[in-house]
């Protein structure tokens, strides 16, 4: 539906999906005013045009800034109604914060998955086998555990990670009474969920790596230049990060997997 959009100065990043429409902008501080005003309104303007009307009660502003003293911007307006500055917003299912944490996201998915828990206790009441329980447990149980994890287990915290391995040994619990968690991973061949996150992400990693457009993010390493043959050789260069922050993300964390 909002595939032919386009955003008046094009400087913004925007995410379509169907009527779903995500615009942000990255600025340096007193060096280049912002344009995203412009642009939604365009999108307002594009909207009225396709006979369409933007919601200004759901649409919302959120400001991500780690200065010490930040910046004063001025509030961004649709059809002379300002917009809802949040300090968390959910963007297709995933709940992305002001200070890029992830408490309120995995306490969404801990909080949606423990809800569903109820299903296993029924179906084992009902004489289900065990094989048959994991096998629901897999489909509507750890897949919202799941979801995204590419973009936020790099930086999840142990805390936040023991919370969602929580609803694991629940479940297994649920499905092998008198069972420990180890014994019933091993007869259901069940990993840590901590650990799958993991594959995942150097399975996307992998792919990113292969070709796609997010391969831009990959800078080749001077040594690719040469045809010698070093231990150290190293595919891909490293971030060089100045905050932990950066360094916990999935492209830094990630970049050693490539260069194994």
């Amino acid at each position: 539906m909002v595939n032919n959009l386009q955003c008046g100065s094009g400087r913004p990043s925007n995410w379509k999906f169907v009527d779903d429409v995500t615009i942000s902008e990255g600025l340096l501080r007193n060096r280049e005013p912002s344009v995203i005003q412009s642009d939604l309104t365009s999108i307002a303007t594009w909207a009225s045009n396709n006979l369409m009307k933007l919601n200004a009660k759901k649409c919302k502003e959120m400001q991500i800034c780690f200065f010490r003293n930040k910046p004063e911007l001025p509030h961004l307006c649709v059809e002379d109604q300002i917009l809802e500055c949040v300090s968390s917003h959910k963007v297709l299912g995933l709940i992305i914060q002001d200070d890029l944490k992830w408490n309120e996201h995995i306490s969404m998915i801990v909080t949606k998955a423990s809800k569903r828990l109820h299903i296993l206790r029924v179906l084992r009441r009902g004489g289900i086998p065990p094989h048959d329980l994991i096998t629901i447990y897999y489909a509507l149980i750890r897949s919202p555990l799941e979801y995204c994890c590419t973009v936020w287990h790099c930086g999840l915290p142990m805390y936040l990670s023991e919370q969602v391995e929580k609803i694991q040994k629940r479940a297994l619990r649920i499905i092998l009474p008198g069972r420990s968690y180890g014994e019933a991973q091993e007869m259901l061949q069940c990993p840590r969920l901590d650990i799958r996150r993991g594959e995942l992400c150097e399975k996307t990693i992998k792919n990113i790596a292969l070709g796609s457009r997010l391969s831009s993010h990959l800078t080749l390493t001077s040594e690719n230049e040469h045809v010698y043959n070093f231990w150290n050789f190293k595919q891909f260069a490293s971030f060089k990060c100045r905050t932990d922050r950066f360094g916990n993300s999935f492209f830094p964390s990630m970049i050693s997997v490539l260069n194994k």
